[in-house]
C-alpha cells in the first residue's frame, strides 16, 4: 500500500512539474491567445512583407544596375594578371598547346591548333596593351551578372506570389502611386495587419557578387542598388473564402486543439498540486528510503551531487520540453490523419517522469545529507573541490614532482586542443606550425613522460619483488629526478630489509638455543633433585649417606634458586621494570672490595689476580648494589672460565672523564662464538654446560650498565678474553 501512494505521489509530482514548465515555456504563446494572436502566424504575415519588400515592391531593371557598369584601374589590373604577367600567361598557353601540336600528324590539324593559339596569345597581348578592350570585357561579364540576377528576382517574385497565395494585400506607394494588389481586402477576413511605412522595417537592397556569376573568378568587385520602401504602406489580409482552404486552416485547428490540451495539463497541474497538500500529502520519511542507486549516490561527493541533480534537472527540463512538443507534433498529425509519432511521445513521456523522479529523490538525498550540517567547515571536507585541493597540495608536496606533473598536464592539453584546431581549420599553414610545435615540444616531452613511467614500472616491480620477499640486486638510479632518489631510497630499505631479515633469522636461532639452553639448565638440579628425594625414600640407607644426599639436595636447591633468580632478574632489566638509585660512589674502593672477597677462591683455582687502579679516588653516578653486580659477575665469569696457572688482569683507569674498567684473562675454553654472542642470555664458552654458571652473568652486566648511560664491549682475541665497561664519572 505504501509503495501505491508514493507512485501515486511521484506521478501527481509528475504532472505538476509538466505543468509548471509547460507554463513557462510555452504559456505565452498559447494560453490566453487567438491563433490570430498566435507567434507562427504573425511570423506568416511579416515574411510575406518581407518577401515583398524584396521580390514586388519596386523590382528593379537592368536599368537600375547601370551604375554597376564602370570599371576600375584595379579591376582591369586584376583581370589582366590574373593568370601572371604577359610572358607567363603567352608561355603558359604555348606550353598547352604544345602537347596537342607535337601529337597531331595532319597539317591542317595543325594549322588549326596553331591559328587558336595565336588567337589566344593575341587576345592576351591587347589585354595588356588595349584599356578600352579590358573594360568591355569586364563590363560584359557584369551584365551577365545582373541579367542573371534579375532572372532570380523574378523567380523569387514567382515564387513568392505562389507561396503566399491565400495572403490577400493591397500596399500603395505614395512617392508614386504605384499599386500592388491581390485579392480583395474588403472581403470577409479572419485575420488582418497593416504595415505603415514599410521602409521601417524591411528594406529593397539588392546586393550583386560579381564573382558569383563569374566562373574564373576575376571580378571580385559587389554593387548594391539601395531601394527606399519608406513610401509603401498597406494592409495583408487573410479572406475567410480563403483561409479554410489554405495551410492555416489546418494551423488553426491544431493551435486551438494544442491550447485546450495545454490547459487540460494546467488544470490537471492545479488538481496533482491541491491532492498532494491535501489527501496525499507526501512525507519526509516515505521518500527518504534506501536502496541501491541511492546508495550509490550518496558515496559520491556532497558538491558533484548537487552539480549532478542540476544536470539532471536541466535534463528533465529539456524531456518535459520534448514531451511537449511531442504533444504538439501528435495534434498535428491528428489534424491531418496520421498517427505515426505515437510511440515518440509515450517514449518521451516516460523519459520525462523518470528524470523528474530522479530529481525529486537526488533533492531528498542532499538534504537529508546536509541535516544539521550548518557548519561550512564540516560540509567542506566532504566536497569534490576539497579533494582536488588537497591532491593539488599533495602534489606540490614535491614541488619537482608538482612543476613537472603541471608542465606535462599543460603541453597535452596545448596538444589536444592544437590539434582540434587543425582539424578545424584545415589550413596547411596551421597544421605546418602545429607540426612545428609536435616535434618540438610535444614529442620530447611524450618521450620523458614514456621514460618516467618505464622507470617507475621498474621501481613497482622491485617494489613488488621485495614485499614477496625477493630481493633482488640494487634498482639502478638513474639521474636526480625525484623517481630517482626514489629507487636511492628503496634500495637502502632493501639493504634494511635484508640486514633485518638476517636479524630475524639469528633471532630465531638464539630464541631456539635459548629454550634449548634454559631447559638444560634447569632440568639438571632439577633431575639430581628429584633423585636424591627418591633415595631419601629409602628407609635402608646408612645415616652417613643421608647426610651426604641432603647435602647434595641442598646445593642443587641453591642452584636451581640462582638460576631462576637470575632468571627473573635479567628479564626485569630487559623490560625496564626495574628502578635504580644513584649515588655518588668511589669506583676505586667498590672494585678493591670486590677482588678482595674473591682473591682465596682465585688462589684456591690457581690463577693469579692482577688488579690496577690508575688513580684513587674516581667517582661517578650509580646504583652501588648494581653496581657491584656488575664488578661482580665479571670476576667471577673471569674466575670460572680461565686456564689454570694463568693471569687474570682487572684494570680502572679514566679515559675521556669515563672510568673505564677492563677484564682479561686467558679462556679455559676454546672461544668459537662471535664475542658479540657471548653477552646473550644462557650463552656460555663452556658449550658442554658442565661449569655451574647460570649464562646470565654477561646478560646482567650488559643491562646494569645500559640502565646507567654506560657501554660493555666484549673483545676475543684467539684465546685472550677481555671485556670493558665504561661510565661517565663525576668530579
Amino acid at each position: 500500500m505504501k509503495n501505491n501512494k508514493i507512485y501515486l505521489q511521484l506521478f501527481l509530482m509528475f504532472v505538476v512539474a509538466t505543468a509548471v514548465i509547460l507554463i513557462f515555456t510555452s504559456g505565452s504563446s498559447y494560453l490566453g491567445k487567438t491563433f490570430n494572436e498566435s507567434q507562427d502566424f504573425k511570423r506568416d504575415s511579416e515574411r510575406l512583407v518581407s518577401e515583398l519588400s524584396q521580390n514586388l515592391f519596386n523590382v528593379p531593371t537592368e536599368q537600375d544596375f547601370e551604375g554597376a557598369l564602370t570599371v576600375s584601374e584595379e579591376e582591369m589590373h586584376s583581370y589582366r594578371t590574373h593568370y601572371g604577367s604577359l610572358a607567363e600567361q603567352i608561355q603558359n598557353i604555348k606550353e598547352q598547346y604544345k602537347g596537342d601540336i607535337e601529337v597531331a600528324e595532319d597539317a591542317d590539324v595543325i594549322e588549326a591548333i596553331e591559328q587558336e593559339r595565336d588567337a589566344k596569345i593575341e587576345d592576351i597581348k591587347k589585354n595588356f596593351e588595349d584599356d578600352d578592350y579590358v573594360k568591355a570585357k569586364i563590363i560584359a561579364i557584369k551584365k551577365k551578372a545582373i541579367q542573371e540576377e534579375l532572372k532570380q528576382i523574378n523567380s523569387e517574385r514567382k515564387n513568392t506570389l505562389s507561396q503566399y497565395s491565400h495572403f490577400a494585400y493591397e500596399f500603395t506607394d505614395e512617392k508614386t502611386g504605384e499599386v500592388y494588389r491581390n485579392g480583395d481586402i474588403e472581403e470577409q477576413w479572419v485575420f488582418k495587419n497593416t504595415f505603415n511605412n514599410v521602409g521601417k522595417d524591411f528594406n529593397g537592397n539588392y546586393t550583386i557578387h560579381f564573382s558569383d556569376h563569374d566562373n574564373l573568378g576575376i571580378i571580385r568587385d559587389s554593387y548594391t542598388l539601395d531601394r527606399d520602401l519608406k513610401s509603401i504602406s498597406g494592409v495583408v489580409t487573410v479572406p475567410k473564402s480563403w483561409f479554410d482552404n489554405s495551410y492555416l486552416g489546418t494551423d488553426k485547428k491544431a493551435f486551438n486543439v494544442t491550447k485546450y490540451v495545454y490547459y487540460g495539463i494546467v488544470l490537471a497541474g492545479i488538481i496533482s498540486f491541491v491532492l498532494l497538500m491535501t489527501y496525499l500529502e507526501p512525507t519526509w520519511e516515505l521518500f527518504n528510503r534506501k536502496f541501491p542507486l541511492r546508495e550509490q549516490f550518496e558515496r559520491l561527493p556532497i558538491d558533484i551531487r548537487i552539480v549532478a541533480t542540476v544536470i539532471v534537472a536541466n535534463f528533465a527540463i529539456i524531456s518535459s520540453e520534448m514531451f511537449r512538443r511531442s504533444i504538439r507534433t501528435q495534434i498535428n498529425n491528428y489534424i491531418v490523419g496520421h498517427y505515426s509519432q505515437i510511440f515518440d511521445l509515450f517514449v518521451t513521456g516516460i523519459i520525462s517522469f523518470a528524470l523528474i523522479t530522479a530529481v525529486i529523490f537526488m533533492i531528498v538525498s542532499i538534504l537529508e545529507s546536509l541535516k544539521g550540517q550548518r557548519d561550512l567547515e564540516k560540509i567542506w571536507p566532504q566536497t569534490f573541490i576539497s579533494q582536488l585541493v588537497d591532491a593539488a597540495k599533495s602534489m606540490f608536496d614535491n614541488r619537482s614532482v608538482g612543476m613537472q606533473s603541471l608542465i606535462l598536464l599543460f603541453v597535452v592539453f596545448l596538444g589536444g586542443f592544437g590539434l582540434a584546431v587543425v582539424m578545424a581549420t584545415a589550413d596547411a599553414g596551421v597544421f605546418l606550425f602545429y607540426m612545428f610545435l609536435f616535434v618540438v615540444f610535444f614529442m620530447p616531452t611524450l618521450y620523458i613522460f614514456m621514460r618516467r613511467m618505464g622507470y617507475l614500472n621498474r621501481i613497482m616491480k622491485h617494489t613488488e619483488d621485495m614485499a614477496n620477499g625477493r630481493l633482488t640486486k640494487d634498482l639502478k638510479v638513474k639521474g636526480k629526478s625525484p623517481l630517482a632518489k626514489h629507487a636511492q631510497n628503496l634500495n637502502g630499505l632493501r639493504e634494511g630489509v635484508r640486514t633485518s631479515m638476517n636479524e630475524q633469522a639469528k633471532s630465531e636461532q638464539m630464541k631456539t638455543e635459548l629454550i634449548t639452553n634454559v631447559s638444560h639448565d634447569l632440568r639438571t638440579p632439577l633431575t639430581s633433585i628429584i633423585t636424591y628425594t627418591d633415595l631419601l625414600k629409602n628407609p635402608s640407607i646408612t645415616e652417613e649417606e643421608r647426610t651426604k644426599y641432603i647435602g647434595i639436595l641442598d646445593a642443587k636447591s641453591n642452584r636451581l634458586k640462582t638460576l631462576i633468580e637470575d632468571l627473573f632478574e635479567v628479564s626485569k632489566m630487559a623490560s625496564g621494570n626495574i628502578e635504580i638509585s644513584k649515588q655518588r660512589i668511589d669506583l676505586a674502593q667498590l672494585l678493591q672490595q670486590a677482588a678482595g672477597e674473591h682473591g682465596e677462591d682465585f688462589a684456591a683455582a690457581n690463577l693469579d689476580l692482577r688488579v690496577n687502579i690508575s688513580e684513587q679516588p674516581i667517582y661517578a653516578y650509580v646504583d652501588g648494589q648494581k653496581w657491584w653486580r656488575v664488578i661482580d659477575n665479571l670476576i667471577v665469569n673471569a674466575r670460572k672460565y680461565s686456564l689454570e696457572g694463568t693471569r687474570v688482569y682487572v684494570n680502572l683507569k679514566l679515559v675521556d672523564g669515563n672510568a673505564e674498567l677492563t677484564v682479561k684473562n686467558v679462556a679455559k675454553y676454546e672461544l668459537y662464538e662471535e664475542a658479540s654472542q657471548l653477552i646473550e642470555r644462557f650463552k656460555r664458552a663452556d658449550t658442554s654446560r658442565h661449569t655451574e654458571g647460570s649464562g646470565l652473568g654477561l646478560a646482567i652486566a650488559q643491562s646494569i650498565v645500559d640502565l646507567h648511560g654506560g657501554h660493555l664491549e666484549i673483545a676475543v682475541d684467539g684465546d685472550l678474553f677481555k671485556v670493558t665497561v665504561s661510565v661517565r664519572t663525576e668530579k
